[in-house]
């Protein structure tokens, strides 16, 4: 449903771009966190973590791009707006993860049939940097949802949900540590493939929130429409109902009939039409509806 906060295009524009400015410095703190710990370390559970959180600063930087096409005025090539290009941006962000999941489960299945490498040497730096990365990132994932969701943004979102992800990936990258330097050093590579996974899963659940947008996929069903425009009184009927979302905003179109008294009363039949508009700016937020007045078939 859509969010009923977002209200000027440059509002929206300039507290999508500060979430984004804010979080790509403390994600690109993270990263490098994470990479020094993990080199220092030999650990590949840390830096298949490291490349995953540097995803998150990949994300930043193409949403700060994006948001220049996506909140741009309708022209005559875009008369919608171009906030779909913000949509395509959150797809993005789930080609990213999958790129990502493959070059670590690559790293990972090499490792652990028959690539060779030193064991890796945990110190209590290492489990303190990934337990401060676990901090900051907790931080990210609440601000920029809570933000997401202020503003109506889908890219915010999208990333937060990948965010979140660094926070329980993250977390059993340090349990892994602790295990590792007990002398489970085995677990290295295993925990990088639930990194894979975890990752992996993420990016579907992106993509399954993004295609239904940019495929022009209906809202909501159209029996729940009719069913709501039907409580309007002087309603008679109606038929051809076509709904789809855009940058935040509901396009419906229907064919409406008056009750037979009313069809030749056209300001009567205009505020009909004004109702069922309110009803369903009430009922799903902003919304844009075409309504073609016919009268009753005979």
């Amino acid at each position: 449903m859509p969010n009923n906060n977002r209200t000027t295009s440059d509002e929206y524009k300039n507290g999508v771009r500060w979430v984004l400015l804010l979080t790509l410095i403390l994600n690109l703190i993270v990263v490098v966190g994470k990479l020094i710990a993990g080199t220092i370390a030999g650990s590949l559970s840390v830096i298949s973590d490291a490349i995953h959180s540097s995803v998150d600063s990949i994300n930043n930087i193409v949403g700060l791009v994006v948001m220049k096409f996506a909140t741009a005025e309708p022209d005559e090539t875009h008369p919608y707006g171009h906030a779909k290009f913000e949509t395509l941006g959150a797809f993005a962000i789930a080609g990213f993860l999958f790129v990502t999941c493959y070059q670590i489960a690559l790293s990972a299945i090499k490792r652990i049939f028959g690539e060779s490498a030193p064991n890796p040497e945990v110190t209590y730096l290492t489990i303190g940097v990934m337990a401060v990365t676990i901090v900051v990132n907790i931080f990210v994932t609440v601000y920029e949802h809570r933000e997401g969701k202020r503003l109506g943004s889908d890219f915010l979102v999208a990333d937060a949900i990948h965010t979140k992800s660094d926070v329980y990936v993250s977390f059993s990258v340090l349990i892994g540590l602790i295990l590792i330097r007990m002398g489970f050093y085995w677990l290295d590579p295993v925990v990088s493939l639930g990194v894979a996974a975890f990752i992996a899963w993420n990016g579907y659940q992106i993509f399954k929130a993004t295609v239904p947008v940019l495929v022009d996929a209906a809202p909501m069903p159209a029996e729940t429409i009719a069913n709501l425009v039907h409580e309007v009184q002087g309603v008679h009927s109606v038929h051809d109902i076509r709904s789809r979302s855009h940058g935040g905003e509901i396009y419906i179109e229907m064919h409406l009939h008056v009750k037979e008294h009313l069809e030749k009363d056209h300001v009567a039949s205009h505020a009909i039409t004004e109702e069922v508009e309110r009803r369903l700016e009430k009922e799903f937020g902003h919304v844009t509806a075409t309504i073609h007045v016919e009268p009753v078939p005979s």
